[in-house]
C-alpha cells in the first residue's frame, strides 16, 4: 500500500470506528472530532506563540475549519456515554453549565474565523488565547 493510502486509512479508521455502532460510538465520535479540532487548532496556537511563522492564508483556512468543527462534538455527549471515555459524569449532572461552556467555545471559534477574514493579525492572535481558554474551561470541569 502506498504512503498516501496509509495516511488516509489512519485518518479514516477512528471516524469509521465511531460510526460502526460499537458499544460507545457517541464517545468515539466526540473523541475523533476533538482530535481533528486539536490538529487544526495546534497550527493556530503555534502561530500565536511564535513557534511557527504567521501565514494569513493558512490562519484563515484553519480558523474557518475550526469554526465549523466547533459545532460538531456536542451531540456525542449523550447520557450514559461517560464510561470508558475522558468525559466526567459531571457533564450530565451540570448539563446547563456544560452546554454554556460548549456555546462559549463555539462563539469564540466563530469570532476567531471572523477576525481571520478581516485580517487584523494582532486581534487574531489574541483571539487564539480566548478560544484556548474556552476549551480549557470545559476541560477543567468536565474532562478526566
Amino acid at each position: 500500500m502506498k504512503k498516501p493510502a496509509l495516511i488516509m486509512l489512519a485518518i479514516a479508521a477512528p471516524l469509521l470506528n465511531a460510526c460502526s455502532g460499537g458499544p460507545n460510538e457517541a464517545a468515539e465520535y466526540r473523541h475523533s472530532i476533538f482530535h481533528v479540532i486539536a490538529w487544526h487548532f495546534g497550527t493556530l496556537g503555534a502561530m500565536a506563540k511564535g513557534e511557527q511563522p504567521f501565514d494569513q492564508a493558512v490562519f484563515e483556512r484553519k480558523a474557518g475549519i475550526l469554526e465549523n468543527l466547533s459545532k460538531l462534538p456536542w451531540e456525542g455527549f449523550q447520557e450514559g456515554t461517560a464510561e470508558g471515555s475522558d468525559a466526567l459524569p459531571a457533564i450530565w449532572e451540570n448539563r446547563d453549565d456544560f452546554d454554556a461552556k460548549a456555546n462559549r467555545f463555539e462563539e469564540e471559534a466563530s469570532t476567531l474565523a471572523s477576525l481571520a477574514r478581516e485580517g487584523d493579525q494582532q486581534a487574531m492572535l489574541d483571539q487564539v488565547g480566548k478560544v484556548g481558554q474556552a476549551c480549557k474551561a470545559c476541560h477543567d470541569d468536565y474532562r478526566k
